[in-house]
């Protein structure tokens, strides 16, 4: 039998997904479905003065239109912030009220105001541009670090000792940079359809977990959760954005109950970029208190985070905790201390990315690593190989509490380095100066901290054909969970992965489950499907035992049966499947995550890059990856993953960037047309290597790759920027006009 975990099958969700067999959202078509709009505030924060909707209540075809009013009759609550914490000093968190639809006050541009029905989008459309309503406008704030509308202020580390430390220092290196908001603009919109019959809500979205989302819409229709079944099927990208609830995924609920029919609402790509929850958000200073000889004594950091005009599910929690996690970093950091103030703003919220916090923490302190390298003299290298974490020191906990459990930067800094032929760089800078362009090489070293406690539970069903059923809570959005998944069970039972399929996306079928994020799903959701197969095994065993007429203990398994010791009578798990009765339960292995996981990705990128001085264009003419992911299931899939998250930050770091009218807090970057995302052309054939050292703090050895490349790729990218230019003072997106005015300085 051949081994399939370690090796790179094809995915074996490509066939139908390539053929336009998937099934999204927008290809579940139900009879007599009605079709729903938003109308969204134009203006970025005011009150509404008068809402009249008689006239395109008269238009043909509108069935329904919904106001706030009407939402608080059908008995619905606000949007919740289900990670809402206090601040540090104990004072409450603070967050506006946030209905389904604005009542009395829009907060930003697409701000949503009513909820229009009509036999079809087309006539809904018709009927929304009839709606009446005035503001009084007021004052709008774009810009975080001018609100003075806080949520939170959130303090971790000894300010005492840090701000001691830095009294006593040879050298302080400050530096200031921020993590723009980005787009996150997945190939496919939001969208929702929702039903009501016999007293049960049916809800079809896209969701990084259906039974977070299920939870989230129980809380604002008011409706007990065991009233909601939610379904998610195939998700065209997520990236984060689709894991939290929104106004129109409730509202397509309510309105099914209330007209009895089926209910479609689907995002254009306009709404999208005004109504997404936006990734990032956040201006941090950093400094570093160096010794004489250029070590590390202490990091200190004071951040302001933007929330957005609501407090949305996940969003404190990224700009506080998730930011702070990774801050301790690879380096070897006595002491921290970092002030996060999260505050309000007139756009759209922000939520996790891609990441949700390491990457702006982790883009931070490379940024000043480099400067520190560059201002002692010691240079990118060998300053970091002085303060990086030794592995004569792991187990570590570093200096935020966050334990490493096995990690060897160092080697995985050096191989990326070697790889890269950084020693060889000299030559080419010359060579591209001979052509009058200036080129640079930058590194970013990263760590991520996967995994967590989420409730997750995984079944594995033995079916009447012999065919494997795996049930899972975590949910898919391109991943390739259904083939990684297949490959380790097909192992450990020891059968075709022909005979292996994975159920995901319906609390329905699945009882429970913490659903995807974090780099978690092989850490976490792999580990629990493992142990079910393992009690899968354990159950089938007493059936084979009674069918071969022989004790429990004198039975074995293997190669896809149960065998007695020392005999060749066996059973297969085809033949005893086909003995279980055809009705009741079946064979049937259960496990829960029991307990806390962590595990700690790292690696290194080295971005080289030739700027033009009279244009300020910048190529990435080369780009290697150094990754420690422990154990890969399936290599292909986790090169993919490093391929997506290198193109997300080489967007991040080169071209994406979100911009508003300052005095209206219009959206100017609302567009593919003003806002840039990556094209095949701006990339380089990105050349990975492996230095992968198998974690023991699960059974399988992995680490998560999701997240990897878009939490160290940024840095990497705008540290070979800098060395091009020959100045620290940049910062995040590098577009040629930035570069251009960088050079003219």
């Amino acid at each position: 039998m051949t081994e399939f975990t370690g090796t790179s099958v094809h995915r074996v969700e490509d066939q139908r997904l390539l053929t336009g067999l998937g099934q999204f959202v927008e290809d579940i078509q139900l009879p007599d479905t009605a079709h729903a709009v938003v109308l969204r505030s134009p203006i970025a924060h005011g009150r509404i003065t008068s809402l009249d909707i008689s006239d395109a209540m008269d238009m043909p075809g509108v069935l329904a239109i919904y106001t706030g009013a009407d939402l608080e009759r059908l008995g619905c609550h606000p949007m919740p912030c289900v990670t809402a914490h206090p601040s540090s000093d104990g004072t409450p968190f603070q967050a506006p009220n946030r209905p389904l639809l604005a009542q009395d006050t829009v907060r930003f541009a697409g701000d949503p105001v009513a909820f229009i029905v009509a036999e079809s989008e087309a006539m809904a459309i018709e009927a929304m541009e009839l709606i009446m309503v005035d503001y009084d406008e007021e004052d709008a704030i774009t810009e975080p670090t001018q609100s003075q509308d806080i949520a939170c202020i959130w303090e971790e580390g000894d300010k005492a000792a840090v701000d001691q430390a830095f009294a006593g220092a040879s050298r302080v290196v400050e530096i200031t940079q921020r993590s723009d908001r980005i787009a996150v603009s997945p190939i496919e919109t939001r969208s929702a359809l929702g039903t009501f019959q016999d007293g049960q809500y049916t809800l079809h979205t896209q969701s990084q977990g259906v039974h977070f989302m299920r939870d989230m819409m129980a809380k604002t229709i008011g409706a007990d959760p065991a009233t909601i079944r939610v379904i998610t099927a195939d998700v065209g990208g997520s990236f984060g954005i689709k894991i939290t609830n929104y106004p129109e995924q409730s509202l397509v609920l309510v309105a099914a109950k209330d007209l009895g029919r089926p209910i479609r609402w689907v995002s254009s790509r306009s709404e999208a970029f005004l109504t997404d929850a936006y990734g990032r958000g956040q201006a941090s200073t950093a400094k570093l208190a160096l010794d004489s000889e250029g070590g590390i004594l202490a990091l200190s950091v004071d951040s302001i985070g933007d929330m957005g005009a609501y407090a949305s599910a996940l969003g404190i929690s990224v700009l506080t905790k998730g930011f702070g996690k990774t801050l301790g970093h690879v380096y070897d950091i006595p002491m921290l201390h970092y002030r996060v103030k999260a505050v309000y703003t007139n756009a759209a919220p922000t939520d996790a990315y891609r990441g949700a916090g390491k990457p702006e923490a982790q883009y931070l302190v490379e940024r000043l690593i480099d400067k520190a390298a560059t201002e002692t003299g010691l240079g990118a290298i060998a300053f970091r190989q002085k303060n990086l974490i030794p592995p004569s020191k792991m187990p570590y906990t570093a200096a935020n509490g966050f334990p490493y459990d096995s990690a060897h930067f160092e080697q995985a800094m050096m191989a990326g380095v070697k790889a890269a032929d950084w020693v060889g760089f000299p030559a080419r800078r010359a060579a591209s100066e001979a052509k009058g362009l200036k080129r640079g090489i930058g590194i970013g070293v990263y760590l991520h901290l996967t995994g967590g406690s989420p409730k997750e539970k995984s079944e594995v069903l033995l079916q009447q054909d012999g065919s494997i059923l795996i049930l899972t809570g975590v949910q898919a959005s391109g991943q390739g969970h259904q083939t990684a998944f297949a490959q380790m069970v097909a192992d450990r039972l020891q059968i075709p992965m022909e005979r292996i399929d994975v159920v995901e996306g319906d609390t329905a079928q699945v009882k429970t489950g913490g659903g995807t994020g974090g780099s978690s799903s092989l850490p976490i959701a792999g580990v629990t499907i493992l142990k079910a197969t393992d009690a899968l095994i354990d159950l089938a065993k007493a059936q084979a035992a009674e069918q071969l007429e022989t004790a429990i203990g004198d039975i074995e398994y293997g190669n896809g049966g149960f065998t007695v010791i020392g005999t060749d009578k066996r059973i297969s798990l085809i033949e005893l499947a086909a003995a279980q009765p055809t009705e009741g339960e079946k064979l049937c292995g259960m496990a829960d995550s029991d307990h806390e996981t962590q595990t700690v990705p790292h690696g290194a990128y080295i971005a080289e890059v030739e700027v033009d001085p009279e244009t300020g264009h910048v190529a990435l003419v080369a780009l290697t990856a150094a990754d420690d992911l422990g154990r890969r299931v399936n290599p292909m899939i986790a090169e993919g993953q490093i391929h997506g998250g290198l193109a997300q930050a080489i967007g991040q770091a080169m071209f994406e960037r979100t911009i508003f009218d300052p005095d209206t807090g219009q959206l100017l970057s609302g567009s593919f047309m003003d806002y840039q995302l990556p094209r095949a052309g701006d990339l380089p054939n990105f050349d990975l290597h492996d230095v992968d050292i198998p974690t023991d703090n699960n059974v399988l050895g992995m680490k998560g790759v999701g997240e990897n490349a878009s939490i160290g790729g940024p840095a990497a990218v705008i540290n070979a920027i800098a060395d091009a230019l020959g100045t620290q003072d940049i910062d995040m997106p590098m577009t040629p006009e930035r570069v251009w005015r960088a050079l003219s300085r």
